[in-house]
């Protein structure tokens, strides 16, 4: 009776693990991004009035180039302002807004198999042939991180992440849509204005 229990214990645990995987395949497949948001619930976001952008100042990760930190601080403005908070210097902010980026070194592993099968019912037996091709491919994954943070008590009080695989862009026009894109997504549970 306890190796039953086992046994069920385990074909149990093995179905959630299935279950999981596939939840994570398919969130893999999908074009769209959702960005994962947390708040305070006891900070009052009526009274924020002004913020200012400090970006990744503290972390200053060598993977951001200026020019993208350039293009994320505008996108953070146009969101901001959308929510009817004006811009003003750090020392006088309701509210400081931060950000950075982690990348990890990812491989995806896809499998299919060609071949054939047949099956001769009066013989009683079956014939299987085939071959399974194992294609991997390596990409970087990026998580952008963006905090907002009350000035006054130096904690942050409404965090936004969002993770996808990096892409190249051609043109810096398509790289700062792209960019005002993630940050406006990312914006929009913001409870301002």
């Amino acid at each position: 009776m306890k190796n039953l229990t086992a046994v069920n214990k385990m074909n149990s645990n093995i179905t959630k693990l299935v279950t999981l995987s596939s939840i994570l395949l398919l969130g893999a497949c999908s074009s769209s991004y959702t960005p994962e948001t947390d708040q305070s619930n006891s900070y009052d976001f009526s009274t924020v009035d002004t913020y200012s952008v400090i970006g990744d100042e503290q972390l200053k990760n060598p993977m951001f180039s200026d020019i993208d930190r350039g293009r994320f601080d505008a996108a953070i403005d146009i969101s901001m302002q959308q929510h009817n908070v004006k811009e003003v210097s750090a020392e006088k902010a309701d509210v400081l807004v931060s950000y950075f980026v982690v990348t990890k070194d990812k491989v995806k592993v896809n499998a299919s198999y060609s071949g054939s099968y047949s099956n001769c019912y009066r013989c009683g037996y079956g014939n299987g042939s085939g071959v399974t091709h194992i294609t991997t491919r390596n990409y970087v994954e990026g998580t952008l991180v963006v905090d907002i943070i009350d000035n006054d008590t130096n904690k942050s009080v409404y965090r936004s992440m969002l993770t996808k695989p990096l892409k190249s862009y051609e043109t810096a026009t398509e790289r700062e849509q792209a960019i005002n894109k993630v940050v406006s997504d990312m914006m929009k549970q913001l409870p301002l204005g």
